[in-house]
Order: structure tokens, then C-alpha cells, then sequence
């Protein structure tokens, strides 16, 4: 009986090693799915802020299209009223070219005109735009004598306000 005892105790033993080992692996089971939810849990958090800054990314690359649209669109603007501005300058160099022609050929017919486009000095004139030593200079601050410039009555110096250079001008140059 003795042996009959050790063997039966030792089973019991065995069993409740078993018991025991299997009640251990459920537990350890229990707490990695309980783990594993925790995880989920937090991928499930971290999955809304990462929706939110892709959301954030969509907005952001909304805007700068629209702002690049809006700039390549003012770019096309300016392009064109750079280009209206050149064809306004050339109409007016035109305009210009046909008011001094004028001008010229006013002071060809003119009698007291020298050809150098002086005027003559005599009295008559005194007080008219042109005469050279005259009070009448037509240009901003007028009735100033004209003094001893040389070129008196040149192309532009009847027109309003004169021409202060006296010199003939140029258009403005295309800078790119």
C-alpha cells in the first residue's frame, strides 16, 4: 500500500500541477487580451489624431493651391498691364513725335522765328510763349525770362509746361 499511496498522491500532484498550470496559461492568456485590447485602444485614438492631421495636411495643401493659383493669376495680370503700358507708351512716343512734327513745321511757317528756332527780339512779342527773352514762359513758375539759354524756342517749349530739359525725350527703356 505504500507504493499504491505514492502512486496516488503523485497523480494528485500531477493533477493539481496540471490544474494549476493550465489555470496559469488561461490567466497569462487573459492578460495578453486584455493587453492587446489596451493596444487597440490606443491605435484606435492615435487613428483619430492621425485623420485629424491628415486633415490638417488636405486643408493646408487646399490653401497653398490657392494661393499659388492667385499669385500665377496676378502674375498674369501684371504681364498683361505691362504689356498695355508698352503699347500706351509707343502710342504716346507716336502722339509725341506728331505733336513736335507739328510744332516744327508751326515754327517753319512763322515768320518771327529764326531758323534756329529763336525768336526775334521785338516787342510784339513780349509776353508769348516762346519768346526767348520774353516774361511769358509757359513752363510751371512762368513769367520767368527766359535768359541767354541757348536753343530758345525749341521743339516741347510750346507745350504746357515747357520743356525744363531741353532735351528731347526718350521714351523709357524695358527693364527686364
Amino acid at each position: 500500500m505504500d507504493t499504491a499511496l505514492w502512486i496516488i498522491i503523485a497523480v494528485i500532484v500531477v493533477i493539481i500541477l496540471l490544474v494549476a498550470l493550465l489555470f496559469f496559461l488561461r490567466k497569462r492568456r487573459e492578460l495578453r487580451r486584455t493587453k492587446a485590447q489596451r493596444i487597440r485602444e490606443n491605435a484606435a485614438g492615435d487613428m483619430s489624431e492621425l485623420r485629424r492631421r491628415e486633415a490638417t495636411a488636405q486643408e493646408a495643401q487646399a490653401h497653398a493651391r490657392k494661393v499659388q493659383a492667385e499669385a500665377d493669376a496676378k502674375a498674369a495680370e501684371a504681364r498683361r498691364l505691362n504689356e498695355q503700358a508698352r503699347a500706351h507708351e509707343g502710342h504716346a512716343a507716336e502722339k509725341r513725335d506728331e505733336v513736335q512734327s507739328t510744332l516744327a513745321h508751326a515754327d517753319k511757317l512763322d515768320p518771327d522765328v529764326r531758323a534756329e528756332g529763336e525768336r526775334r527780339d521785338d516787342d510784339r512779342h513780349l509776353g508769348t510763349p516762346g519768346h526767348k527773352h520774353g516774361l511769358g514762359d509757359s513752363r510751371p513758375g512762368g513769367n520767368q525770362p527766359a535768359g541767354n539759354q541757348p536753343g530758345g524756342n525749341r521743339l516741347g517749349d510750346h507745350l504746357p509746361g515747357g520743356n525744363p530739359t531741353r532735351k528731347p525725350q526718350q521714351p523709357p527703356r524695358d527693364v527686364p
